[in-house]
């Protein structure tokens, strides 16, 4: 009798025990669906130029929209399709990026701002309370044109990785790429970016140096985007002109350039510096002055008698490793065939060609593909200086470098 007890006992304990493991083991809330794109459901109202909405999302970045101010504030009402509901907005400025409001009508008639945006990047997220109507306008109160290339609505959810929610890059980064042009991030340095910022998660940050025009502009952020970059590009700002370094520092203003770079390398504290090849890849000017200035830069960037007024602002920088696309001497040479987990096994001159793509009003000629190896081998590397030591393994760019092993 008394082990039968001591069954039960025994029993009702486990069930006891079972009951308060069930408790605590009770199912992780659901996490929140990835958010779906509905831009073409939306309705998009405003005073309209010459150009229709629909030029907003025709997937084109040299047709725009801009607004036209007939009687209030410019602006773009934005309405969600019966049933939906609006979380966020993916703006692409046709323009320069420009700081917005988005507002709601209140029941006495008075515009409301429930979200904004700095003027911080020329493609601008925007998450949006959970509306289904509303209207953006420019933060002067709508007095200023809003010009739009392209807008992406989606509802509210997970980001999709596509949607670009950018970032200012941090006060230190690993690596600093600085190139003259949109596309010569992967055209001419291969899968450097999709290995160090995709696939290492690297601070890496691209300073371009021409301006050339919007779309342009965009095209850049959707291929840097594409390697896996999320820290916004330094964008320099100067005249796209192909002629001799002579003649483009004569437009550019040497100095000028100089401050911007050793501001650049200052304020941004890179380990690594990669700079286009000495001889400009295929001669082109711009390339080679960018890179004769980046080393020059590199050196004046330690030096606190020059630049004074980035020397107050940051302090000096002496940049560990400085890298030449075929620089001759230390060479190292990549591997961008590797397969990458983070791209899912694509390899980094598979994303490299899918964020040359990007480019696409460069596409349209056809002078230039991406490959590895001839010529211009963008796997191909040198050590043009270095406070660490010269490379031994010669296998990545960071050997040497303390915080990276």
């Amino acid at each position: 009798m008394k082990l039968f007890k001591g069954i039960l006992i025994l029993l009702a304990a486990l069930l006891l025990c079972g009951a308060a493991l069930a408790e605590d083991a009770q199912p992780a809330p659901e996490a929140s669906a990835e958010a779906r794109d509905i831009t073409m459901d939306c309705a998009l109202n405003g005073y309209w130029g010459s150009e229709s909405p629909g030029k907003m999302r025709d997937n084109d970045y040299q047709t725009f929209w801009e607004s036209v101010r007939r009687s209030g504030a410019h602006s773009l009402t934005i309405t969600a399709p019966e049933g939906e509901t609006i979380g966020g907005v993916l703006i692409r400025w046709r323009s320069w990026q420009q700081p917005a409001l988005v507002q709601v009508e209140n029941a006495d008639g008075k515009w409301e701002t429930v979200a904004s945006c700095e003027a911080d990047f020329n493609a601008q997220y925007i998450a949006i309370p959970n509306l289904t109507e509303f209207r953006i306008i420019h933060a002067d109160g709508g007095k200023t044109q809003l010009k739009i290339s392209e807008i992406t609505i989606i509802t509210p959810g997970e980001v999709p990785s596509y949607i670009q929610v950018w970032r200012k890059p941090p006060e230190k980064v690993d690596l600093m790429m600085v190139e003259a042009h949109p596309d010569d991030e992967v055209l001419w340095f291969g899968g450097l970016l999709p290995y160090y910022a995709g696939e290492r998660e690297m601070e890496v940050l691209v300073v371009n140096a021409v301006f050339n025009n919007y779309y342009r502009r965009l095209e850049l952020l959707d291929s840097l985007w594409t390697c896996g970059i999320k820290n916004y590009p330094v964008i320099l700002n100067y005249l796209d002109i192909n002629n001799t370094p002579r003649e483009i520092l004569k437009k550019w203003n040497k100095q000028t350039v100089m401050e911007d770079i050793v501001t650049a390398y200052r304020q941004y504290k890179p380990d690594v510096v990669v700079l286009h090849d000495e001889n400009g890849e295929y001669g082109h000017g711009a390339h080679i002055v960018m890179s004769d200035l980046g080393r020059q830069a590199v050196e004046a960037a330690n030096d606190p008698t020059k630049y004074k007024d980035s020397y107050k602002a940051y302090g000096t920088w002496d940049v560990p490793k400085t890298y030449l696309h075929l620089w001759a001497e230390n060479q190292i040479q990549m591997d961008w065939h590797v397969p990458l987990n983070a791209f899912n096994g694509l390899t980094g001159m598979e994303v490299a060609t899918l964020a040359f793509e990007c480019h696409k009003s460069q596409l349209v000629s056809g002078d230039w593909a991406m490959e590895t190896g001839g010529e211009y081998d963008n796997s191909l590397f040198g050590l043009w200086r270095s406070t660490v030591g010269e490379d031994v393994l010669k296998n990545d760019l960071f050997e040497n470098i303390p915080s990276a092993e």
